[in-house]
């Protein structure tokens, strides 16, 4: 081994690099997948049509590309948690390269299976990386126990390890109805299936993608709770509210398969996860002005790091663009399932999943940027950039979404667009910045 490969493999095979490589892996997909869209800026290329990919088979292509972003998404949580959680045994070692090959194959295999041909030996690539990624999760799992001899059991640790199995429960119920798909089961998308009876595989979907984003939304609390250090009996009565919320919601929502009430239970659940959030919010925004400025105003101590503040704002925005838009169609369920609503009932439920998504995708780079310790004016500009372009576009959407029937409402898209745009320049910079200063190792100042 030379000693440029050796130079590579140590910087690229620490969890720095590993968080860097998977960033750098999304941002990749993200710019090669947007032109494919048919909205957004880049539709008017139409080059879905110049490689021959029409309706037929477009919502195979979309469910293989939400995993294809997904599943390397979990592989970040993963490697956050492995670097703020250090585990005693000889699993990490493992888990680390198995869950990198896993989400690898699974993106490569199911883009591939999808856009290239429809190959099955890119298919199978994909079931692999799937088969990798999940065991990964049942070694962190085991990993975790809190009873486990030589571990102090912790609430904190309880709470993280009882997310990681109710993840692998969920993922065991997405992949078991995904085993149907072609065998009497058609692929759908959940908004195209509004107000239709769904028979049992379909609630299988249904209940898989909507608890898999909540599971992944409780994982980053939890660790933006570790990340400001929240402690004593604060810590405890947030940890048990989230055990609590995290129980019944995905009880209730893997209960949904077979009782049509279920999602009535689901909402308690979500307001005992909705506390937690505000306490770990103000909590850090009281750690973050004492320790960026004692002496100054709180002001001056936002100002200054954008990252920290960006992780404790979302947790506190998310009720404006996610929770209270969800409570108030919720309340106006009648007026909303009107014949004449129907598009736009749809259009609130596809952006209404996309929004929480893309905002847990925001609070996800800022803790990567967190942990890699970025510094100076990398952290200032990515951070701003982040906060405000992606702030941009979540309030344009709710503009977009919440229109009447029969009216175009086009004035948001503009806006939308120059948010996301402003989003991605600061994820390409971030990336491209990082991945330099990486390979020459040095600190990030």
């Amino acid at each position: 081994m030379t000693a440029l490969a050796r130079r590579l493999y140590k910087s690229f095979a620490s969890t720095k690099g590993l968080l860097l490589i998977v960033t750098a892996w999304e941002t990749l997909l993200v710019a090669l997948l947007s032109p494919l869209s048919g909205s957004g800026p880049l539709s008017g290329l139409e080059l879905a049509a110049r490689l021959g990919l029409g309706e037929m088979g477009r919502v195979g292509r979309i469910i293989m590309l939400y995993h294809a972003l997904a599943v390397p998404f979990v592989a970040a949580l993963t490697y956050l948690i492995l670097d703020l959680w250090p585990l005693e045994d000889r699993f990490p070692r493992i888990i680390r390269p198995t869950i990198t090959a896993g989400y690898l194959l699974t993106s490569v295999g199911g883009l591939g299976f999808a856009y290239l041909g429809g190959s099955w030996v890119a298919h199978g690539l994909l079931l692999v990386g799937l088969s990798l990624v999940f065991y990964a999760g049942v070694l962190l799992c085991i990993s975790l126990f809190p009873w486990r001899r030589g571990t102090s059991f912790s609430v904190e640790r309880l709470a993280l390890w009882l997310t990681v199995l109710y993840t692998l429960i969920s993922a065991t119920i997405g992949g078991t109805a995904g085993a149907y798909f072609g065998n009497g089961f058609d692929a759908f998308l959940a908004e195209s299936a509004l107000r239709q009876e769904h028979v049992l595989g379909q609630r299988a979907i249904i209940a898989h993608l909507h608890i898999m984003l909540t599971l992944i939304d409780i994982t980053l609390l939890l660790i933006i709770a570790r990340t400001f250090g929240l402690r004593g009996r604060l810590q405890r009565t947030t940890m048990w509210l989230t055990i609590v919320g995290a129980t019944v919601v995905s009880l209730s929502t893997w209960s949904v398969m077979v009782w049509d009430e279920a999602h009535k239970v689901i909402n308690i659940g979500s307001a005992f996860l909705l506390l937690p959030a505000f306490i770990v919010a103000f909590y850090g925004l009281a750690r973050l002005i004492h320790e960026r400025a004692p002496s100054r105003s709180g002001l001056g101590a936002i100002l200054r790091d954008p990252v920290r503040f960006g992780l404790l704002f979302e947790l506190l925005f998310v009720n404006v663009v996610v929770t209270t838009p969800g409570v108030y169609v919720a309340m106006n369920l009648e007026t909303y399932r009107q014949p004449a609503f129907l598009e736009v009932e749809r259009t609130i439920a596809v952006g209404h999943w996309h929004v929480l998504a893309t905002l847990s995708a925001v609070i996800a780079l800022l803790l990567v940027m967190d942990r890699l310790q970025v510094r100076g004016w990398l952290r200032l500009l990515v951070g701003w950039s982040v906060l405000v372009g992606s702030t941009l576009a979540f309030v344009m959407a709710q503009f977009y979404m919440f229109h009447q029937p029969g009216q175009e409402v086009t004035w948001p898209l503009p806006f939308l667009d120059v948010g996301i745009a402003v989003f991605l320049l600061a994820l390409a910079v971030f990336v491209g910045v990082a991945v330099g200063r990486l390979y020459d190792r040095r600190k990030y100042e």
